[in-house]
């Protein structure tokens, strides 16, 4: 009877396991990914294998919501950070249960409280972070989804509008572009 706190194999089932992988700055420390959920932390450690701190979050956008996250950064790379979804979520997403009335905005405040999202605000055609979270927890996500491509976008561009080279560089080309054209009389 030494067993009998152990559930059956037929029993366990394996929790839906997908990573998201972020690029960030490699100055920004946090290990806040904005999907699109509310995210309660409940720890954080230094594991062997990494210098950087992994953070633990559970899903606390429904009491019951059985959905754990991990984030760390890369190895390899700082400036990438690797969230890991454990489990499914029971609710649905959060862009789903905005109430109809109000400012009618995706983007909304009461969403995110803890500052603004990674991503920049495109216009309505912008997938939500739950809508991404979803697109990659389905399995690998095809490259050719509308949502994903626009994803990527919108992440290349935030990348590169925060990096003041870039910005210098095209704002130097703008203008170096606008004096070479002579005004026709």
């Amino acid at each position: 009877m030494k067993d009998s706190c152990k559930k059956p194999k037929e029993e366990i089932i394996k929790a839906k396991v997908s990573r998201v992988y972020v690029r960030t700055e490699a100055s920004d420390t946090s290990l806040v990914v904005k999907d699109g959920y509310q995210w309660r932390k409940y720890g954080q450690k230094v594991t062997r294998d990494n210098p950087s701190p992994r953070a633990y979050f559970k899903c606390s956008f429904a009491p019951t919501c059985p959905v754990k996250k991990k984030v760390q950064r890369s190895i390899d790379d700082q400036s990438v950070v690797i969230a890991t979804y454990e489990g499914e979520h029971n609710h649905l997403p959060p862009s789903q249960m905005e109430p109809t009335s109000g400012s009618g905005h995706r983007g909304s405040a009461s969403l995110n409280p803890s500052g603004p999202t990674m991503t920049p605000d495109f216009g309505k055609t912008k997938p939500s972070g739950s809508d991404v979270a979803r697109i990659c927890s389905s399995g690998l996500p095809k490259m050719d989804s509308p949502q994903v491509r626009q994803y990527l976008v919108e992440q290349m561009a935030t990348s590169l509008t925060k990096d003041p080279k870039f910005t210098a560089a095209l704002a130097a080309a703008i203008s170096g572009r606008m004096f070479q054209q002579s005004p026709v009389e």
